[in-house]
């Protein structure tokens, strides 16, 4: 009897540790992720999407207004039409594949820990496709994302097509507040920049500050760059340069084709609360990476 009990208890014993261990693989399998981005917490709504557009190259757009997405529909009238009450709440993220020789390629557009992913969808080996030139793409809302910055995950197919703008120079200064905050600091780091037509996308990734006020511009915007190069971005956020509440930022400056320079000067929009607060500043960087030889960043 004695002996019954004892190889009970261990058969018990034995099966509790087995599922024990069970469960803390299962956990393992599943670590928990942070999410770094603002962003990442707005919410995506599918605005428009397929497999034929006007754009054949890979680009992709972050647009804040009306205005600059007036421009990208000259690119593909056939995008979704938004007014501007559409803007005071969201953004919108464009992504176009270019042109794939055969169907069965996508766009995908989605949440992560790192911001917002696009990713080009293949079709998987021996799949029959259609035997037909395709150029996909996919166009969202990112809701509630007022004055947040936008960060995008991008694949290869896209980050190949943004050469790399080393900063020289550069220098910010913010103030406002109830007391009178006032600070200045340097500026360090790249720009990124993707173009199609006259519109561009510019991938910044900033910092500057001293001790524990460490400041950074991490986020895509789209603006417009006409033949002469001069660019105009009408609105971005404004990341952590800037205090919070602020009205995000505005920009202006040029891309030289002759020294392969890019220059921009950053001011605050209009402030729409008495007690917020305003920054402006000045970048100048230098082309590290050589241009694409069939798609110039200046065409």
């Amino acid at each position: 009897m004695l002996k019954t009990i004892v190889l009970l208890m261990l058969s018990t014993f034995a099966l509790s540790s087995g599922a024990s261990g069970c469960h803390a693989k299962r956990n393992a399998a599943l670590p928990t992720q942070t999410p770094n981005q603002e962003t990442s917490t707005s919410a995506i709504k599918v605005l428009a999407e397929g497999f034929h557009s006007s754009v054949t190259h890979p680009f992709v757009a972050v647009v804040r207004d009306p205005e600059t997405y007036t421009e990208l529909l000259k690119l593909d009238a056939n995008l979704p039409k938004l007014d501007s009450v559409f803007f005071r709440s969201n953004a919108v993220v464009a992504a176009f594949l270019g042109e794939r020789n055969t169907g069965g390629y996508g766009v995908e557009v989605v949440q992560s820990a790192v911001g917002v992913r696009v990713l080009e969808k293949k079709p998987a080996k021996g799949v029959m496709v259609p035997q037909m030139i395709t150029s996909p793409f996919k166009v969202i809302a990112l809701e509630g994302v007022s004055n947040s910055p936008v960060w995008l995950a991008l694949d290869d197919t896209w980050r190949k097509s943004l050469p790399l703008y080393r900063i020289t120079s550069g220098r910010f200064s913010m103030s406002g507040g109830f007391a009178g905050a006032s600070e200045k600091f340097g500026l360090q780091g790249a720009i990124r920049v993707i173009r199609e037509g006259d519109v561009a996308t510019f991938e910044f990734r900033l910092a500057g500050g001293e001790g524990m006020k460490k400041r950074a511009l991490n986020e895509y915007a789209t603006g417009t760059v006409a033949g002469d190069g001069t660019i105009t971005l009408n609105k971005m956020s404004a990341d952590s340069l800037i205090n919070k509440p602020n009205s995000g930022l505005k920009a202006t400056g040029a891309l030289s084709r002759k020294d392969n320079k890019l220059s921009l000067t950053f001011i605050s929009l209009p402030l729409m609360i008495a007690d917020g607060y305003t920054g402006q500043g000045k970048i100048e960087a230098d082309l590290e990476t050589p241009l694409i030889k069939d798609k110039p960043i200046y065409e």
